[in-house]
């Protein structure tokens, strides 16, 4: 069967966004972990700590690298735009203040985060992006207990990161991260939702970031 124009204009629309996001996504976190590198590094030998931060940042550059292609990706501007924020956001953290709490506990929520994050994307694996989209439904490990656990993680260790360096800019940053993540995984199980398999999943895990919580 012969597909018409409106069709053909259709596939080409859904490759050039799959293209795009396959590089967009890559290129905006390499610049933004370069630069939070640069500004950790000077303070990795009074809080080594801070390491459990940018590695928790970095790691999606690896899984991104070996994902597969998606099999549904959002063409919705304002879920690119909110996608993106939410994921620079965190990044902008900047070391600064005195600790809330014993450095220890604050050192200890970011790898306990760090550690959650890094189960979440080696569960996840080949399926890793930052815009909203379907490579595949994961049900295993930590995904379990909840439908997010990588962004669980990540609030774990900005928690931990805040508590210790806790300036205004910090605060303002972390609560805009939260807010961005909510409305990005709000974007990402509207698409995943459309999906059987993920709308089946959503009702026999019903929490998104804490059992019992949200």
């Amino acid at each position: 069967m012969k597909r018409g124009p409106a069709n053909r204009i259709s596939i080409v629309r859904k490759i050039s966004v799959a293209t795009l996001a396959a590089f967009a996504d890559i290129g905006f976190l390499s610049v933004l972990v370069a630069w939070q590198a640069v500004r950790l590094a000077p303070t990795l030998g009074h809080s080594p700590a801070n390491l459990a931060l940018l590695i928790s940042d970095a790691l999606p550059l690896a899984f991104m690298l070996v994902r597969r292609p998606a099999q549904a990706i959002t063409v919705s501007a304002a879920d690119w735009l909110s996608a993106f924020a939410a994921a620079g956001a965190p990044i902008l953290l900047t070391p600064g203040g005195h600790p809330l709490v014993d450095p220890r506990i604050c050192g200890a929520l970011m790898i306990f985060g760090l550690l959650f994050n890094f189960y979440g994307k080696a569960s996840l694996a080949r399926s890793f992006g930052v815009v909203a989209a379907n490579r595949g439904v994961q049900r295993s490990g930590p995904y379990r207990l909840i439908r997010h656990p990588i962004y669980a993680g990540n609030t774990v260790t900005q928690i931990g990161f805040l508590l210790a360096n806790p300036t205004g800019v910090n605060l303002i940053l972390w609560l805009a991260a939260i807010s961005l993540q909510i409305i990005r995984m709000q974007a990402e199980e509207k698409l995943l939702g459309q999906d059987p398999i993920y709308a089946e999943y959503m009702t026999k895990v019903p929490y998104r970031l804490a059992p019992g919580l949200y």
